[in-house]
């Protein structure tokens, strides 16, 4: 992997936070359209490294096949997973997490961590100020605001930049005092990782980043 990657990956690492709780500082989000050889990927991912399936359009049970797969590689090398929007598979595949959507918010106005053990994580993805207020209060352990620069998954979403980036997470870290972390997500490459880091957020994720360094 590109060393400069590796070096800020280190970097978000060593942040007092991700010290205190252990949690990835960088996530590998599932994408089959731009990566078929998942094998490959996951082996050449960062150690510690988190992975968030997602797939959707698949039906139920190539869906949750996929999710035993990428679960199957991840554990070789003891690394997380999380399953997109499904409280139930994630349960099933004994993951470590689930991760939903700010439009999700209303189903989950309290998270049902007393189904799970302590250490299981819930993430939600915010693409605005409004939504990341509100999230906060439920206190997920990762809110990932995005999308932070132009991405080829989301061609039509307008990208928030990284002034917008500071905004919500200066104002959603301050506003209630909680404990969750800010991540950033969406065209995250090796020139723009370094800003990110120095903005004081915990950690990123990416699809393409990790694909284009095999």
């Amino acid at each position: 992997m590109n060393q400069k990657i590796l070096f800020e990956i280190r970097k978000f690492e060593e942040k007092k936070e991700n010290r205190v709780k252990t949690l990835p500082a960088s996530f590998l989000f599932t994408d089959r359209k731009k990566i078929s050889d998942f094998e490959t990927t996951v082996n050449s991912l960062p150690k510690e490294c988190g992975i968030v399936v997602r797939e959707y359009d698949l039906n139920k049970n190539d869906r949750e096949l996929f999710a035993k797969n990428i679960i199957t590689l991840a554990k070789k090398r003891s690394l997380k997973v999380l399953i997109g929007k499904d409280l139930s598979l994630a349960k099933k595949l004994k993951a470590d997490g689930v991760h939903f959507s700010d439009s999700d918010l209303n189903s989950y106005k309290f998270l049902p961590r007393n189904k799970f053990n302590k250490d299981f994580i819930f993430t939600f993805s915010s693409h605005n100020l409004k939504s990341a207020l509100r999230l906060v209060k439920i206190r997920p352990e990762i809110v990932f605001i995005s999308p932070i620069f132009p991405t080829s998954s989301h061609l039509h979403t307008k990208a928030l930049g990284l002034q917008k980036l500071a905004k919500i997470y200066l104002k959603s870290k301050t506003k209630f005092y909680s404990p969750t972390r800010f991540y950033a997500l969406g065209g995250i490459n090796k020139d723009n990782l370094t800003s990110i880091r120095k903005l004081g957020i915990s950690g990123f994720a990416a699809i393409d980043l990790f694909k284009k360094t095999l």
